[in-house]
């Protein structure tokens, strides 16, 4: 648990900037490499995402990848999931795919079909 608001506010600050710059979309992307970027230490970081979002970091970055791939996919259909899933970050189809699944309860193909 994070000790003191200052710091809780000062975490919450960065990671919004961080997100607004999409590093989440960064390929096998850790902790450590967040916490080094935002120059909070990686427990604090952890307790944080925890905390605030109820989601392990692993989590919590597949499911910004994903939002930021259904934008993706909205925005065109010619783009094939792929190309997408390595656009956000994922390293393969099958990842994303199952992650996606997990949080969507439906494929990629099948949330596109999607009306």
């Amino acid at each position: 648990m994070i000790q003191n608001t200052t710091t809780k506010k000062k975490i919450e600050d960065k990671l919004t900037e961080w997100k607004k710059q999409k590093h989440y979309l960064r390929p096998r992307l850790t902790i450590l490499d967040l916490s080094k970027m935002i120059g909070i230490n990686r427990t604090y970081v952890s307790n944080f995402i925890n905390d605030s979002y109820g989601l392990s970091f692993n989590t919590w970055i597949n499911h910004l990848r994903i939002e930021e791939a259904k934008i993706k996919m909205t925005l065109t259909n010619r783009r094939n999931l792929t190309e997408i899933a390595e656009q956000v970050g994922f390293t393969d189809l099958a990842h994303f795919s199952k992650q996606f699944k997990l949080k969507e309860g439906v494929s990629p193909s099948e949330w596109r079909r999607t009306p």
